[in-house]
């Protein structure tokens, strides 16, 4: 074997290791999420005594987790046994708007950790991971019997569609538009962004009285409640009447086929003649390059609901219910997500 060969070799073996250590990041990041670490180091650096004492937690294992996601980025050791906040970490923080905070922690929870584990029947037989493990269909039924699990995971779609909404967005013209509707949940971020930058639009959130409740004190928060109706329904049964604009943003992903249609078709069935729907969804590009989505969707895969679909898969729903695909918007770098606009056909 070459020289060349070997460090070639080498590489790649370090590079497999690293890989196959992957869930020990995963679980130090919640790990440090769950302590709020973060929020101890808004206004500058600590040492691991001062944050064990802030955290309660025990300082030589605390520091060692420290250094550990300092190598990754998370935190920056600027003086032996002293940390700081790196741009990465201050997703972390509690207070900031864009906080990922929460996804750090859904990501290792009660419910979602042993799933992980269980990857391997999924492969096997098609049958969810989760299913094996708590005896129930997908994810939403275990939100339903475990309230905590559904208001972490409330917070933790906060943060994804503050970061992967708004920056598409705000690449899109409103200018047109007169009222905009979509759906209390996957919504409620979005519609009163909306409304907050273009004054002449009058929106709707509708959806199941829980929602509509959270989303009724989110808007009046945002200050657009006066120019934001907020109403009862299901979208499998169909959408308020009326706009010209309908906004779904990551509802798609977490939909069979068959009632991804149907809820197209229901605002089809209501929309102005010159409306149009903006679709924010995760989207997955052909090739083998690394795409964060790709790792999604077999997430999504294990806890049995939904998929992240190619643009053909999406073109398919949007056909069959009548729309034609017109653009794709992207932020490349920035966002994981995609704005796709259709018009009816």
């Amino acid at each position: 074997m070459s020289e060349t060969q070997n460090l070639q070799d080498t590489s790649a073996m370090t590079a497999f290791v690293e890989l196959a250590s992957g869930l020990w990041v995963n679980q130090a990041l919640s790990v440090a999420a769950r302590l709020g670490v973060a929020d101890f180091l808004k206004d500058g650096a600590k040492t691991a005594e001062e944050l064990a004492q802030a955290t309660e937690t025990y300082a030589p294992s605390l520091y060692r987790l420290l250094r550990s996601l300092a190598s990754v980025g998370v935190f920056t050791e600027v003086e032996p046994r002293r940390f700081a906040l790196t741009p990465m970490g201050e997703y972390l923080r509690d207070d900031n708007p864009s906080s990922l905070r929460y996804q750090a922690i859904m990501h290792c929870s009660d419910c979602n950790w042993p799933v992980k584990g269980e990857m391997y029947r999924t492969i096997k037989d098609g049958t969810p991971a989760i299913k094996a493990v708590f005896q129930v269909d997908n994810y939403f039924e275990y939100m339903e019997q475990h309230p905590e699990e559904g208001e972490l995971f409330g917070n933790a779609v906060v943060g994804i569609l503050r970061n992967f909404c708004l920056p598409l967005l705000e690449e899109y013209d409103f200018s047109g538009f007169t009222k905009v509707v979509g759906q209390a949940g996957p919504e409620t971020v979005s519609i009163p962004w909306i409304l907050k930058n273009n004054p002449q639009m009058q929106g709707v959130l509708f959806g199941p009285p829980p929602l509509v409740a959270d989303a009724a004190g989110y808007v009046q928060s945002e200050g657009v409640a006066e120019r934001c109706e907020t109403i009862e329904g299901d979208p499998l049964d169909t959408f308020p009447r009326g706009g010209d604009l309908y906004s779904v943003s990551y509802t798609l992903i977490e939909t069979p086929d068959e009632s991804c249609v149907k809820m197209l078709q229901n605002i089809r069935r209501v929309m102005k003649d010159n409306g149009k729907v903006i679709v924010v969804d995760s989207l997955i590009l052909p090739g083998e390059q690394y795409i964060w989505n790709k790792w999604l969707d077999v997430e999504e895969m294990t806890l049995g609901i939904g998929k992240v679909r190619t643009e053909e898969e999406f073109k398919l729903l949007f056909e069959a219910a009548d729309f034609k695909l017109t653009r794709i918007i992207t932020k490349e770098g920035e966002t994981p997500a995609v704005l796709m606009e259709l018009v009816p056909v």
